[in-house]
Order: C-alpha cells, then sequence, then structure tokens
C-alpha cells in the first residue's frame, strides 16, 4: 500500500467519553439494588461517536379526518454529515463513507485515493482469472443460487486459499481497513455477478464457464469500469444503468450505509469483539444476520403478500391487508424500535422511505423512467397498503381512535428496486453493499472499548438455590485430573482385573 494510502487508513476516530452507565452507577452507589443492576451493563460500550438518529423533524399531515404529528427521525454521520446532505446532492455515498470511517472531510487528493482503491479491488474480484472463475462453476452446478450463498460459498474459498490475521487490536489500523475493504469488495462483486451469470442461464442454459466469465467479464467493461458501484447496479439491471437510475440508487445506498443499533451491526461489533480469525467471517456473519427474517426478510415479506393479493379478489383485498395490520405483521409497517404505531395524533415516521422513493417519482415525471404495467400493478397494492395502514387507519374493537402504522425503511427499497426491476431474490444486496462499510465502522470503534455482552437478569422465580447433587462436580473433577496427566491426549490402558 503507498504511503499516502497507508496514511489514510491510519486515521481511526477517537473513541467516545460519553459513559452514561458508569456515571449513573457511580451516582446510584448507596442503592446497591440499582448500582448492582447498572453494574451489569458496565461491560457494553459506553456510548458511539459514528450514527446518531434522534427526531429532528415535526410535520403535520392530514391522514382521513385526522391532523397528525409526525415526529420524524433523520440521521448524522459522526455529527459532521447530514442526512439532508445526501438528499440535496451535496454528499454522495463515498462521501458519507468516507466521513464515517475517518470522522472528518476529506482534504486534498484523499477522495481520489481513497475511491481509487475501491475501484482497484472491484477491479481485483473481476478479473476474469479471479473470483469469477470459481463462480461460473457454482452457477453452472446450481444456476439458481442466490446472492448470499455466492458470497458464502466465495468467502469459503478466499480462507482456503488466503491466510487473513483476523481481527484484532494488534493489526495495524491501515493494514485491517485495507482487507476489511478488500474482502467486502470482493463479496459485493461476487454476488452481483452471481446475479448477471443467473440471467445469462436463464436465456442460455448450455452456456459453458468460460463463456459465463466471458459474458460477464465483457459486460463489466462495457458498463461503467470507473465506478464500481454503478457496476454493480448495472449488474442487477442487467444493462448499463442511466444517469438518474445511478442517481436513484446512490440515494438509496448512501442513507443505508448505518444503521446504528440493527442487528447486523450488532453482530459485527460482537465478532470483532471476540477477534474473529478471519475478516472474512465477519461479513459473512453480518450478511446472515442481514438477510434473517426479521431484519431485511421483511423485504421478501414483501414481496410474498403482493403475490398473494394479486391472487386475492379485489373486493376482499382491503380486508386481507386491514387482516395482516391487526395481526401486527404488515410487511415493511411498524418497527421494533420506533414507535411507528399509534392510536393518538403524533406517531413517530422513518423518512427514509419516502427519501428512496422521491426520485423516482421525479424521473417518472419527467418521462426518464417508464415502468411496465405489470409493475405499476404491483406497486399499486403496495400503495393500497400505506393508504390504509397510515393514511385510514383501522378502528380496533374495544379501542378509541384509530390505529395507525407508518412504514419502515424496507417499504421504500421495495418500491425502488421493484420500480428498477431488481429480481427478489437480490433485493438486499444494493443494502449488503452499502452496510459493509458501516460495519467497518464500528469495528474500528468497537476495537477501542469493551466487548458487548450485557447481562440479563433472569427473573428470581427461576433462579435455583444450593444444590447437593455430585454429578456436576464430578465430571470437573475428573476431567481436571486428566488434564494434570502427562499425556492427557493419549489412551489410557485400563489395569487389568
Amino acid at each position: 500500500m503507498e504511503k499516502y494510502l497507508s496514511d489514510l487508513f491510519s486515521i481511526v476516530p477517537p473513541k467516545p467519553d460519553h459513559d452514561p452507565v458508569r456515571k449513573a452507577a457511580a451516582r446510584c452507589a448507596e442503592d446497591f439494588e440499582v448500582a448492582s443492576v447498572l453494574r451489569q451493563f458496565a461491560s457494553m460500550p459506553p456510548s458511539t461517536a459514528v450514527l446518531a438518529n434522534p427526531v429532528r423533524h415535526h410535520l403535520s399531515v392530514v391522514c382521513g379526518q385526522t391532523q397528525l404529528q409526525l415526529n420524524i427521525r433523520s440521521f448524522s454521520i459522526r455529527g459532521l454529515l447530514f442526512e439532508e446532505d445526501i438528499v440535496t446532492g451535496a454528499a454522495d455515498p463515498l462521501r458519507v463513507i468516507f466521513v464515517g470511517l475517518f470522522g472528518r472531510f476529506p482534504m486534498g487528493d484523499e477522495m481520489n485515493l481513497f475511491s481509487g482503491f475501491i475501484s482497484r479491488s472491484f477491479a481485483s474480484a473481476v478479473d476474469p482469472a479471479g473470483p469469477i472463475l470459481q463462480l461460473a462453476k457454482l452457477m453452472k452446478t446450481f444456476p439458481e443460487t442466490a446472492p448470499d450463498i455466492a458470497m458464502q460459498h466465495g468467502a469459503a474459498l478466499r480462507k482456503a486459499r488466503y491466510h487473513s490475521r483476523g481481527i484484532n487490536t494488534s493489526r495495524s489500523a491501515d493494514e485491517l481497513l485495507a482487507e476489511m475493504i478488500q474482502v467486502h469488495i470482493e463479496n459485493t462483486a461476487v454476488a452481483t455477478c452471481a446475479s448477471y451469470m443467473r440471467a445469462l442461464l436463464q436465456k442460455s442454459p448450455r452456456m459453458t464457464e468460460t463463456g459465463l466469465v466471458s459474458h460477464t467479464t465483457n459486460f463489466i467493461r462495457q458498463a461503467n469500469p470507473k465506478n464500481p458501484l454503478w457496476i454493480c447496479y448495472s449488474l442487477l439491471r442487467r444493462r448499463a444503468v442511466s444517469a438518474s437510475e445511478a442517481r436513484i440508487f446512490d440515494r438509496l445506498g448512501a442513507i443505508q450505509v448505518h444503521h446504528g443499533s440493527a442487528g447486523s451491526n450488532m453482530v459485527a461489533r460482537y465478532l470483532a469483539s471476540l477477534h474473529t480469525r478471519a475478516v472474512s467471517d465477519l461479513f459473512t456473519a453480518a450478511q446472515m444476520a442481514l438477510d434473517g427474517a426479521r431484519h431485511f426478510g421483511a423485504i421478501a415479506d414483501m414481496s410474498d403478500f403482493i403475490r398473494e393479493l394479486e391472487g386475492t379478489p379485489h373486493s376482499r383485498r382491503d380486508e386481507t391487508i386491514r387482516q395482516r395490520m391487526l395481526q401486527g405483521n404488515l410487511p415493511t409497517f411498524g418497527h421494533p424500535e420506533i414507535a411507528a404505531a399509534g392510536r393518538g395524533e403524533q406517531i413517530q415516521f422513518d423518512p427514509r422511505p419516502a427519501l428512496y422513493v422521491a426520485p423516482l417519482f421525479e424521473d417518472i415525471d419527467a418521462g426518464e423512467l417508464n415502468i411496465p404495467e405489470h409493475i405499476q400493478e404491483r406497486l399499486a397494492l403496495a400503495q393500497q397498503m400505506y393508504q390504509i395502514a397510515f393514511i385510514e387507519g383501522i378502528a380496533k374493537p374495544g379501542g378509541s381512535g384509530r390505529l395507525r402504522v407508518a412504514p419502515n425503511t424496507d417499504f421504500g427499497a421495495w418500491l425502488v428496486q421493484e420500480a428498477l426491476g431488481i429480481e427478489e431474490s437480490d433485493r438486499t444486496l444494493l443494502s449488503y453493499a452499502y452496510r459493509g462499510f458501516g460495519w467497518m465502522m464500528d469495528v474500528r470503534e468497537q476495537l477501542q472499548q469493551p466487548i458487548i455482552r450485557p447481562v440479563i437478569a433472569p427473573d428470581p422465580g427461576i433462579v435455583p438455590g444450593p444444590s447437593a447433587d455430585t454429578v456436576i462436580p464430578s465430571i470437573v473433577s475428573d476431567v481436571h485430573e486428566r488434564l494434570r496427566l502427562e499425556k492427557a491426549f493419549a489412551k489410557i490402558l485400563l489395569p487389568s482385573t
């Protein structure tokens, strides 16, 4: 790595000083019960200096006959770059990533250095003699392979051919960051190429492995070789994306770079704390969390529900939506951590769906995007969900007011990708491509702070008392004695009787 790039990658923002748990425990020292509970959480990182997502805006909207007050969350990266910077075009995805990783804005030629390293990493990943050759063999054997499987297959091969020093505090910051970027970019390249190869095989099932590699690399050279993120968009679209389409995808990705304490981010932090022995393992584990049924699984659930609505008579569709809403499982609506549902006149509102879809609407209005009729019908069903769940709301028996549920980020991501023709099995992939950089931010911070291991206090009713049973002590004693032997793992000959 050249010196200037090494100097840049060595920059690690300082860990935050804010430690509310320890401060609260110190103030409650005289209350033993309160202090002991707080001390159980002392091993958690005191705070984060990566992202904050407070309520920053208030908006009054009309929903039916009700004037609703929306409390809108909006995030900041490092307290320097704000969500509105992305929306106005002041910050593209790479600028967001740069600020998140280094805690400041780029100076001089730093952005060119940074983007150049990402481009070189992508070019290496799509070299005809590189990982995509093994990918072609996988796709030829299993033509319907989904992106997550392709990534995990590639990660296993990477671990077999390359010895990683893992993630730990003994590694230099620049070396670790360089490997994390290279691993993540290779994963992204493999996944998007797998999607493109799947489409090639659907059209030409007899295409050889060599043909798959050749067609894919030729497509990449023609798409937009200077911007690897745009190449990913094009691979998923099966054609070179236009500037307006890329703008929509850029906004979607930039906003999803980091998502606070989302499950995938916590998995990344935990593996960093455990000093995982291979960088690949961190990205594989976090990606598995991302694709979990209660994480980005909502996008797949949305596609399933839209198909269900397509098969439902028009006269029953409203009722079907209401029933799912009453059951609390209307896909892409509501949020486990944000009060996105309620009966009153105030509700917390996630702005991201609107931010994702706004450029889509602009391109439609400008005539730059023509959506096929059958896709428009599917989008209309999603709109119907929004109208019933949020605008109209439903009256629950025995309750006061109308229950309303606001859409979450997955709703907007599904709309954009449905409109732009991204296949259903690929719809968490763009989020992964960007969220991976957010995991890197978490790793760099987590290595500076204690392990995440919150203690969940048990119900006193299930706490067992002392036991006179000797089974467990006996096992412990036997193992201890065995380990005291010179050759504990050698066969022990029993005395003859």
